[in-house]
């Protein structure tokens, strides 16, 4: 058996999460996505610890350049501008998590009701999760926003409004599917009743790809909450965000670019490793067991 042939034996030797990291560890590009993310992550919770300077901190050195003293120079207010991203980055992260995970539950919720029990609920939830789909995420997000005043608690509350019904979907066409395995009907014969069921056997069973979309979402979130701190429809003074230091450089935007190329690389940064993550993730949960089974046979 060659070495390539025992790798994926061993493989096959694995199950649940272990097999997973197994193949997730094998992709360069999911790995690189995964360090980047925990590092920035990291990074961001600790920034009332590792920042030099706290976030209301205010200096009279105004767009001061690149320095010791100030690792990437200072804003149009005196502000630090490393202390200012890596609160960002909190603020940023957290809201997105915040987002994604409030539109994981609301839309697991409707598609687990919607797919198991069928009928006129079914076609009930799925012409709202349709009507809620012909409305633009940003343009959801600032209706919400509207209707209960501006921050990022509320900005992120519109946002997981938009991202539900991609959710939903998703989870009701997964339960479909897992809705007519033998083991469901079997349970049901035995008299398991419908919350056992899917507790049991549906979610465990639907997980995977819900995994994978809710980073995917992280990547969506991130952007969608710079873009409306940038239209001041999310976090407020003094608090700050990735998207709150965008609209602060974009003023200055010909004389110092850096205000703005920096929130703008960490943005897109932390987007593609989540992406990365999600595609690293996509590949490794997919069902290949018989695949490796007759090749390490072989």
């Amino acid at each position: 058996m060659s070495a390539g042939m025992s790798e994926v034996a061993g493989g096959a030797d694995l199950h649940g999460w272990r097999r997973t990291w197994s193949r997730f560890r094998r992709q360069p590009s999911a790995m690189a996505g995964l360090v980047v993310a925990a590092v920035m992550g990291l990074a961001g919770l600790l920034a009332p610890v590792i920042a030099p300077y706290e976030l209301g901190d205010a200096s009279s050195d105004f767009l001061d350049p690149i320095s010791t003293r100030h690792l990437l120079g200072t804003d149009t207010i005196g502000n630090d501008t490393f202390s200012q991203l890596l609160f960002g980055i909190r603020t940023s992260l957290l809201a997105s998590v915040l987002a994604v995970g409030l539109a994981v539950v609301g839309g697991a919720a409707l598609g687990l009701y919607s797919g198991y029990f069928g009928g006129r609920v079914d076609r009930l939830l799925m012409r709202c999760v349709d009507a809620l789909m012909a409305f633009p995420g940003l343009l959801m997000a600032m209706v919400v926003v509207g209707l209960l005043g501006s921050g990022v608690v509320n900005a992120m509350i519109g946002l997981s409004v938009a991202f539900v019904p991609g959710f939903a979907r998703l989870v009701r066409g997964q339960v479909l599917a897992v809705r007519q395995e033998a083991y469901v009907e079997a349970a049901e014969v035995v008299g398991a009743r419908p919350p056992r069921i899917i507790r049991r056997h549906v979610l465990p069973n639907i997980a995977s790809p819900l995994v994978v979309q809710a980073f995917m979402s992280l990547g969506f979130a991130l952007l969608a909450e710079g873009a409306l701190a940038f239209l001041g429809l999310s976090v407020q003074p003094p608090e700050t965000s990735l998207g709150s230091i965008l609209q602060r450089g974009f003023a200055v935007i010909n004389s110092t670019p850096r205000l703005l190329l920096v929130p703008g690389i960490a943005i897109t940064v932390l987007s593609v490793s989540f992406n990365a993550i999600a595609d690293g993730l996509r590949d490794s949960l997919a069902r290949h067991d018989v695949t490796e089974l007759a090749g390490a046979r072989t």
